[in-house]
């Protein structure tokens, strides 16, 4: 037996969850693209990582969305 399907998919999640952050950071204009995600990365971390850290600001970004999604 080998170990080495789980690291595997442990490192594609924090790819992904890494993509993720970078592309709410391009949507929202974020000028710093590159950063560090350290491991564990609990949600709250991921969230203000994204610009997410504001409520007011996910609220605004929710609104935007729909209004295109219905355009």
């Amino acid at each position: 037996a080998s170990g080495e399907p789980a690291v595997v998919l442990a490192a594609s999640v924090h790819c992904a969850v890494r993509e993720a952050i970078r592309a709410a950071r391009k949507e929202f204009g974020s000028s710093e693209l590159t950063f560090q995600l350290d491991v564990p990365a609990p949600m709250t971390h991921v969230k203000e990582m994204c610009g997410l850290d504001i409520v007011d600001k996910y609220l605004e970004s929710l609104s935007a969305h729909q209004s295109r999604a219905a355009a």
